[in-house]
């Protein structure tokens, strides 16, 4: 793991965090982590796409991992996640990806090829099915015990974790 680097990059007065391995010259594999994950969990890919003779690039969304929180955390949405990827991708000279997403971070690789379509070389996303953006309206609608809604309400889930 030690080969893995950790960076940074200032967006919208936020230091956001992401590690990379491989070669600058490299075609660029970009992971996006799920929810309540960090970059971290993709160290072991990371490293095998890296001896397979790709770049591996995994950001922490604004408020995971080794990035700052921002101001008003609640008002974060997808939009920015994806504007923040552009930003690490632009300040890196990247201009085309292959994106990995995993659970809520499908949902960021679903948008970033909405929105940047030139910038994708391909997308693979686990453990959610593509839906359009008007459908993200609808998560309030998930059931009651659903994981994501049970992080929604302050304390539910620490209390959970305490039992």
């Amino acid at each position: 793991m030690d080969q893995i680097k950790h960076n940074y990059v200032q967006v919208d007065g936020l230091k956001l965090h992401f590690a990379e391995i491989g070669s600058e010259s490299s075609p660029v594999v970009l992971f996006f982590h799920g929810f309540p994950e960090i970059s971290y969990i993709w160290r072991h890919q990371m490293i095998a796409v890296a001896k397979a003779g790709y770049r591996a690039i995994a950001p922490d969304y604004r408020g995971y991992g080794l990035s700052d929180v921002p101001a008003e955390p609640e008002k974060t949405s997808f939009a920015d996640l994806v504007a923040d990827t552009a930003t690490i991708l632009a300040s890196l000279a990247i201009s085309k990806v292959f994106v990995i997403g995993k659970d809520f971070g499908g949902m960021v690789g679903y948008i970033f090829a909405l929105f940047f379509p030139e910038k994708l070389a391909g997308i693979i996303t686990l453990g959610i099915p593509y839906m359009p953006p008007e459908a993200l309206q609808q998560l309030q609608t998930l059931p009651e015990g659903f994981y994501m809604r049970r992080w929604q309400e302050p304390g539910r889930a620490e209390a959970d974790f305490g039992r």
